[in-house]
């Protein structure tokens, strides 16, 4: 019987260093003090007071410090408590971090409708003086909000409300890896310690058949028991923000949330329906390759995470790893090199699993501060693309902050997974130029079409295509429950796979899964960013120069473009299908080569 280590367990050198945020919890304590009455004071201050150039910029200067600390103070207040939700102080500084939010949004929602009250014309007055011009992008912004805001009243209100009206992520967290338990299993007179870590980090892909079937069996058992819980939660968010929608003038809860983005519907449908149709078959290709490989009839959900190639999986240390991504990112020069050093050498990432500890992986940048990775580090080779991805997040936010303001907004959500799935496409062509034979270049494509392409492309597209039916039938207004998302999960799993792959019991409940569905339209992004990757991850791979001077500068942009506008100024025409078509064939013929090397 085998169960993950409890925090204090792990090696300290293997875990993130939060002090590089605040040296301990008094000194976080102060900060919090602090920005409380930073917020005050600005709220006397300018409150009913913009009414000329120099007071509106001079309360730009200090909002823009106001969210520098406010930023610092978020870091350090919710990472703690992602790696070790059983230590109490963590969890305090959670809590209390939802609380300081609501007040200090109420105190500085004034701030935007006021703004949003000044003519235009006074506001591109301020964006044309030498001190108000860095914050053109910010004024941007509060003009293109301008007639979706409402009363400063409500305004007000909701800005007080938002930690209570959006805490579905929250609440998702604490059932997930506090409340939820899995049944173990046994195999071979051997009990096997069931949970969401083990399962998605080891269990699912599993080389041995037994485990693997025996560990779904398991899991999916066990996540019945939560389905009616977790889908009222789910509900409550969607619903929430069709209201929301509604409130602000948009006829949709789509449409509402692409504004954000700056997306237009078209483009978001776009790239659901193209790839549903055209990458479906390739990837039904690579299920029938995996069959056959393992001699199976039919592979099944239980299966298709498995390992392409038999024998033992590759497995890799930490070392090893970083010294790899060292050599591989020599390409992209100095500037961006120094920033993976640095992520090494200071701890900004963490690496083991332990209990409680948030599932997957993320990247989390603090304002001109350390960029904060989590991992759930196995051992296995794909981990170092996993890594490539996670600091593709990292180098993207350091250099959009090195040059961008606190307030310069930052780049949609479209966009967002561009530069991390760009990383790990050039890590892969890396890895295929080293003097390997043709078994392990054989290995290496379908763990990079497995890693890369499954989980980004599928996986995510998968919940995209689901999460459009829930908003779909919200906007309907139609009942939804646990089974109503249960069946669109079903529906939406076997219109993509077509019979190709056998739909497990359970796979249904994988909406249960992922948090992404509290965090927006965000699946889809998964795949828009993906197909840029594509594009200038194999140019960059080839030591392009130009590509490599148009992507740094597309990194630093920040939020100064939109999303379309940064793709095509690294060389993308996202506008038509033609750039997913691109990304399709190239995974169709990385499975060319994997035949071809069988």
């Amino acid at each position: 019987m085998t169960q993950l280590p409890t925090r204090d367990q792990v090696p300290t050198q293997e875990t993130w260093d939060l002090s590089l945020l605040f040296s301990d919890q008094a000194e976080f304590e102060a900060a919090v003090e602090s920005l409380k009455q930073k917020v005050e004071q600005f709220h006397r201050q300018y409150k009913d007071q913009l009414k000329d150039i120099k007071m509106i910029v001079q309360s730009l200067i200090e909002y823009e410090e106001i969210e520098r600390s406010k930023n610092h103070i978020q870091m350090y207040a919710s990472l703690g408590y992602e790696v070790d939700k059983t230590n109490s102080q963590y969890e305090e500084n959670a809590v209390r971090l939802g609380f300081l939010l609501g007040k200090l949004s109420q105190g500085l929602s004034f701030y935007h409708s006021e703004l949003s009250a000044i003519s235009i014309e006074l506001l591109e007055q301020v964006k044309s003086t030498p001190e108000g011009a860095p914050y053109q992008y910010f004024i941007d912004e509060i003009i293109r909000y301008k007639d979706v805001r409402l009363d400063p009243a409500v305004e007000d209100a909701l800005s007080y409300l938002s930690g209570n009206l959006y805490h579905s992520y929250a609440l998702y967290g604490a059932t997930k890896f506090q409340d939820m338990t899995f049944d173990n299993f046994e195999i071979d007179d051997k009990v096997y310690m069931n949970s969401f870590n083990a399962f998605e980090g080891d269990y699912e892909g599993h080389p041995d058949f037994k485990i693997r079937h025996a560990s779904w069996d398991a899991f999916h058992q066990s996540l019945t028991r939560y389905q009616h819980t977790l889908a009222s939660n789910y509900i409550n968010r969607v619903q929430t923000e069709k209201k929301m929608a509604t409130l602000r003038g948009f006829d949709s809860v789509i449409d509402y949330l692409l504004f954000d983005q700056k997306v237009t519907r078209d483009s978001y449908n776009q790239i659901i329906d193209t790839l549903t149709k055209d990458f479906a078959p390739v990837m039904q290709r690579y299920a029938t390759l995996l069959a056959k490989e393992h001699g199976l009839e039919k592979v099944s959900l239980a299966d298709i995470k498995m390992p392409f190639t038999k024998g033992e999986s590759n497995h890799i240390t930490i070392e090893q790893s970083e010294q790899m991504l060292l050599d591989a990112f020599q390409v992209m020069g100095d500037e961006y090199l120094a920033i993976f050093r640095q992520a090494f050498a200071e701890r900004w990432i963490d690496y083991p699993m332990n209990q409680t500890k948030s599932t997957g992986g993320f990247c989390s940048t603090s304002y001109q501060g350390p960029s904060y990775i989590l991992l759930n580090w196995t051992g296995l080779l794909s981990e170092v693309l996993v890594l490539a991805h996670e600091l593709g997040h990292a180098g993207h936010f350091v250099l959009q902050y090195r040059d961008q303001l606190a307030i310069t907004p930052e780049p949609s959500m479209y966009f967002v997974e561009a530069p991390s799935t760009c990383n790990e496409v050039i890590m892969c062509q890396y890895l295929l130029a080293q003097d390997i034979d043709d078994q392990a270049k054989r290995s290496l494509i379908t763990e990079f079409i497995s890693r890369t392409y499954f989980h980004n492309m599928v996986t995510h597209l998968l919940e995209a295509d689901f999460q459009r039916k829930v908003y779909q039938a919200v906007d309907r207004e139609d009942v939804l429950n646990a089974a109503v998302l249960n069946q669109f999960f079903k529906e939406t799993l076997e219109n993509f796979w077509q019979g190709a792959v056998e739909i497990n019991p359970g796979a249904e409940l994988t909406w249960m899964r992922q948090p992404h569905y509290h965090m927006g339209l965000y699946p889809y992004t998964y795949s828009a960013g993906l197909t840029i990757g594509t594009q200038i991850g194999q140019r960059i791979a080839k030591g392009d120069t130009e590509a490599i001077a148009q992507w740094l500068d597309v990194l630093k942009a920040g939020g100064t473009l939109s999303p379309l506008e940064l793709a095509q100024a690294a060389g993308v025409d996202m506008s038509t299908p033609r750039a997913l078509h691109q990304a399709i064939a190239y995974v169709d013929s990385l499975l060319d080569q994997v035949e071809s090397l069988a």
